[in-house]
């Protein structure tokens, strides 16, 4: 029971992770894409992460997240679980507008729902049966949207600033810092990528993000250490336009290979 909790845990914190790119042209705006990740768990492959980003009215987009488990992580993780954050982008910054989360099965004691009310400074819903009603801050984001805030600022040649993170009735700060540039080999090809790792305080896991810029700074790679220790990595595999007919590979180059240990 423990270790499938730690597989459910794992792939919650990528899920925090993992955000569409973003293209900087006249301002700041989201291209609709679909993309999916190898999730693997102390050397084992668990399956496919699927994110989907649609465009809905003016500013405002829709960011999906599905997962695909391998035979062993279906005993743990239903096919059918999916998580979605609205969330809008302003002279604000980057604002989520509601979450929900359902992990596909018939009780709806681990879903969730979240309302952010910016209007109204308040934050309310319910997380696995658990009621929320919290105030908003500045730059307040949930898992799915958290990523995006980072983006914006990378994207505007600023460093990431401290990531407020609402998680059921808590809220949480996140260190986001830049360790170095690199060339990084993965299973959808060879990136110069930008690394930064994440952490909070009190917390024995550290977060290692590769954005490569020519993706708009999507993540390609993003490992967990607990107390120093690979527990889990998730690695891009495919990247396409939402409205496109199917997932192709990235090929930034031809010469490729993937670092997985």
């Amino acid at each position: 029971m423990r270790k499938e909790k730690s597989v459910v845990l794992s792939l919650i914190i990528f899920l925090a992770l993992l955000a569409p790119p973003v293209f900087a042209d006249e301002g700041i705006s989201l291209t609709p894409y679909r993309a999916t990740y190898a999730f693997h768990y102390r050397g084992f492959k668990a399956g496919l992460i699927h994110f989907t980003l649609s465009a809905q009215a003016e500013n405002t987009y829709t960011y999906t997240t599905r997962v695909e488990p391998g035979l062993l992580a279906r005993l743990v993780v239903n096919p059918d679980a999916v998580e979605q954050t609205v969330l809008q982008i302003d002279d604000n910054g980057v604002r989520p507008l509601s979450w929900t989360s359902e992990d596909g099965k018939a009780s709806r004691d681990k879903d969730g729902r979240l309302l952010f009310d910016w209007a109204a400074q308040r934050v309310s819903g319910t997380v696995e049966g658990q009621t929320v009603t919290l105030p908003t801050r500045p730059d307040l984001q949930n898992r799915l949207s958290m990523q995006i805030a980072v983006l914006f600022a990378l994207l505007q040649d600023k460093l990431p600033a401290p990531i407020t993170l609402i998680d059921g009735n808590r809220v949480k700060l996140y260190s986001y810092a830049y360790q170095k540039e690199l060339q990084l080999d993965t299973a959808a090809g060879r990136f110069d990528v930008v690394l930064y790792e994440s952490t909070r305080q009190g917390s024995s896991r550290l977060k290692r993000i590769y954005h490569a810029p020519a993706l708009g700074y999507l993540p390609v790679r993003l490992e967990t250490l607990r107390k120093g220790k690979r527990d889990s990595v998730l690695e891009l595999v495919s990247l396409s336009p939402a409205e496109g007919p199917g997932l192709v590979p990235v090929e930034p180059n031809r010469n490729t290979g993937s670092t997985q240990n």
